[in-house]
């Protein structure tokens, strides 16, 4: 086979034709030679498509090397090395085009093609290995390696995907490892001339791998052709037969060697081999054919089509009807066998059309049993969709769907079905998508018959069951009437527990003829019914997950109800004690004549303005969490809220001889926001600070403007300070921080989230900062659009931003 197959070639290739006595002319090849040229094809072939990519992956790596890598030279000189490499490969790529667009006309001649693409190879790696001393570096110990790492994988991998022919095998191994261990060799340092000594016998490896892959495929590929040559040897030798007789017997033992010859190949392959003529209709088939359980005599003379289902028949016959089947070309399909010798088998076939060879006048079928396979991509498959149906929420009759449909394609004569049940185990749904549309009127009734008997007893008993005779008067009038009629004969009926061993379902194939499950599919049918029984519970936990948040929500709509309601109703009573007590304690009728009952009315004046506050709170959270707060918006002076607020604290502070320092910025805007509102939230932010911080403590009210024009103030104290631990808690209606030194400071837990909630209705966000006994800074952050600049002001605030 030349240069590039070498000692894969065998020295006699059997299928040479038997009356080819004479040594053909030196201008024509033999069938040897032939069968070489289309080896050599195949494998060229099979490194074009391997290599298809490269005039994009290339490039792509040559500029990740270059963005990544530090280079040694000029970055034009690297954007040069770089064009080179597009340019290279963009011709290369034209190059595949060209030798694509031949092979389709069928005028490809791998002699023709493989010396081109070796130079193109050759040359290509020449400038690929550029990188080397462009980008290596006396100082760049890791950057080094990396590149000799990058040349060593590109020899690993071309090894792997360029090993069909050895001249272009070594045309893109052979200069980039040399590249390697020259450079290697030439650093000088230890660790690389190890790896240059390393590379010599590794590459000889890869080698000696290249070659018996290459060998291997030679091998297969010449399997292939002789499979090929010999059967039509055979059609001639059969038309040569009887003029045989009347030749010498020389010609006669060379006959029978050669079919002996044929029949040690064909019979010992893995492979069924099937020869049929032009109707399909088998005329050999190989002993291979037992490993699917079809008999190979009981083969010859049967159409092979109608070992195929209807459909897949009709798909197979409109391909050969359109007249797509070109001669001598190959057709590869995956089909199933429906339950011959009583097991569903999937076959990998590829049918060779020798309608034009004389000596066959047929077709020649390879067939492999891919059953395992197929099986094991389906099951994954189907539980990939169902699980992805449950991750993005579709609905419970949707997924039930799904289990069915992926039941029918393991087992493609049957039909599905999976049954719901409610708490009282009364039939609520049915997914059956393939079966037919009265089928789930008629589950229901068949329920509601069969649960009080033994059948129903024993589904809810977790218990499978299978019965193959449905058809049968035995079973009552209600199945076989349905059955007869639907052309149902067995059934299997797998339960479907959920997590609390409670069946909650069951899953149900259907076949139109006697049918018992194999261990597989029983192990599929529990499986899907255990999938069924996941999908059952999580869409139900679901359910019941809602139903909670709703009764949640719908409680705490009625506590906020109920507050504001409650409030109203205190704040009458209140305001009349306190009024009788403004007027006792101003002795308005006249002297009380003790000086204790004074000291009662200032007691009850204090209790009455307490309980005010809090009802205030409670009605301004009730207000916010039910969303009747209505925000006033109005031009707000905040440096005069500010000093009020200050102002207001005073008497608090100096009681426990607190300093309290309030600093602004020369210009301060003004605001657009609720006066009320940002006066209560300045008083609940100094009340807290106050009251949590210890005698003789300081306060200190900071405000500014960030550089993205929003409005800043910060309200820093010493005082005990809240665990970290507690902070989300205390932004919580009535949360409060759980330990004695901050109890006996009393207060509701309603300031602070009063405080959030109005910050956030303006737009802006409020957070805490805090160390346990170092102190608590309270940062609120309101938006930039609420200031209000004086006009000039704003003009050059709105030019800076």
């Amino acid at each position: 086979m030349g240069s590039d197959l070498g000692e894969e070639t065998p020295s006699q290739m059997p299928g040479a034709s038997i009356h080819s006595e004479a040594s053909p002319p030196a201008c024509v090849k033999t069938a040897e030679e032939e069968r070489a040229s289309a080896i050599r094809l195949e494998l060229y072939r099979t490194i074009m498509r391997t290599f298809r990519a490269l005039p994009l992956f290339f490039p792509a790596i040559s500029g990740a090397v270059f963005f990544t890598f530090t280079p040694a030279y000029p970055e034009p000189v690297i954007v040069i090395w770089w064009l080179a490499i597009v340019a290279g490969y963009a011709e290369y790529g034209l190059f595949q085009r060209r030798f694509f667009a031949a092979d389709d006309r069928g005028e490809a001649d791998a002699d023709r093609w493989i010396k081109p693409t070796v130079i193109r190879y050759w040359l290509l790696n020449l400038v690929w290995i550029g990188l080397v001393p462009l980008f290596w570096r006396d100082d760049g110990g890791m950057q080094n390696l990396a590149l000799l790492t990058v040349l060593i994988v590109h020899v690993v991998m071309a090894s792997q995907m360029a090993f069909q022919l050895r001249s272009i095998f070594f045309s893109v191994t052979i200069p980039v490892m040399a590249t390697v261990i020259g450079v290697c060799f030439w650093a000088a340092s230890t660790t690389f001339v190890a790896l240059g000594f390393a590379c010599i016998p590794a590459f000889l490896l890869l080698a000696h791998v290249a070659r018996q892959q290459r060998a291997f495929a030679v091998e297969t590929y010449n399997l292939r052709f002789r499979n090929a040559d010999l059967i039509r040897d055979l059609g001639h030798a059969r038309d040569v037969s009887e003029a045989a007789r009347r030749r010498a017997e020389e010609a006669n033992e060379q006959l029978q060697r050669r079919e002996h010859h044929f029949r040690a190949l064909v019979e010992n392959a893995f492979d069924v081999v099937l020869v049929t003529d032009e109707n399909a209709i088998i005329q050999y088939a190989s002993p291979a054919a037992e490993k699917l359980g079809l008999s190979p005599d009981a083969l010859i003379g049967i159409n092979s089509l109608d070992f195929l289902a209807d459909e897949q028949k009709q798909q197979i016959l409109d391909k050969f009807g359109e007249g797509s089947f070109p001669l001598e070309k190959t057709l590869y399909y995956e089909l199933t066998l429906p339950r011959y010798a009583g097991r569903n088998v999937w076959i990998e076939s590829s049918v060779t059309n020798l309608l034009d060879d004389a000596n066959v006048r047929g077709y020649v079928i390879n067939i492999r049993d891919i059953t395992e396979r197929k099986r094991t991509e389906t099951e994954q498959r189907n539980h990939f969709r169902v699980l992805r149906a449950l991750a993005t929420g579709e609905a419970l009759d949707e997924v039930l769907s799904l289990l069915a449909i992926g039941a029918e394609e393991a087992s493609p004569t049957g039909r599905a079905a999976v049954y719901l049940l409610d708490d009282q185990n009364d039939l609520l749904t049915c997914a059956a998508p393939h079966l037919p549309a009265d089928f789930q009127g008629w589950a229901k009734t068949f329920w509601r018959e069969q649960r009080d008997t033994p059948f129903g007893h024993a589904v809810l008993a977790g218990s499978k069951i299978v019965v193959t005779n449905l058809q049968e008067d035995e079973h009552g009038e209600t199945v076989t009437s349905y059955t007869r009629k639907t052309g149902i004969q067995t059934v299997w009926f797998q339960p479907v527990v959920a997590h609390n061993e409670k069946v909650v379902g069951a899953f149900a194939l259907y076949f139109p003829d006697v049918y018992k499950p194999s261990p597989w599919e029983s192990d599929y049918l529990l499986g899907a019914a255990h999938l069924a029984g996941i999908a059952i519970d999580r869409r139900r936990s679901e359910e019941d997950l809602q139903h909670a948040m709703e009764a949640a929500e719908l409680a705490n709509r009625a506590k906020s109800k109920f507050l504001a309601n409650m409030s109203h109703e205190l704040r009458t009573p209140l305001n009349a004690i306190i009024g009788f007590s403004e007027i006792m304690q101003q002795e308005m009728f006249g002297p009380m004549g003790s000086e204790r009952y004074s000291e009662y009315t200032n007691d009850i004046h204090d209790s009455g303005r307490h309980l005010l506050n809090v009802i205030d709170d409670i009605l301004d959270i009730s207000k916010i969490e039910a969303g009747r707060y209505v925000l006033e918006d109005e031009e707000v002076d905040l440096p005069a809220v500010l000093r009020w607020s200050v102002e207001i604290m005073r008497a608090r502070t100096m009681d426990k001889a607190q300093q309290v320092h309030l600093e602004m910025p020369g210009t301060l805007p003004n605001l657009n926001a609720d006066q009320r509102a940002m006066r209560q939230i300045m008083l609940n932010l100094l009340s807290n600070a106050a009251k949590f911080t210890h005698e003789g403590g300081s306060i200190d009210l900071t405000t500014r403007i960030s550089e993205a024009g929003d409005l800043t103030i910060a309200v820093r104290d010493n005082g005990i300070g809240i665990p970290g631990d507690k902070l989300a808690e205390v932004m919580e209606p009535f949360g409060q921080v759980d330990d004695t030194s901050a109890r006996q400071h009393g207060g509701t837990g309603l300031g602070l989230p009063i405080t959030k909630s109005l910050i956030e209705m303006h737009g802006g966000s409020f957070t805490l900062e805090s160390t346990v006994g170092e102190g608590t800074i309270a940062i609120m952050t309101l938006p930039g659009w609420r200031l209000i600049w004086p006009e000039d002001e704003g003009k050059e605030k709105t030019a800076t931003r």
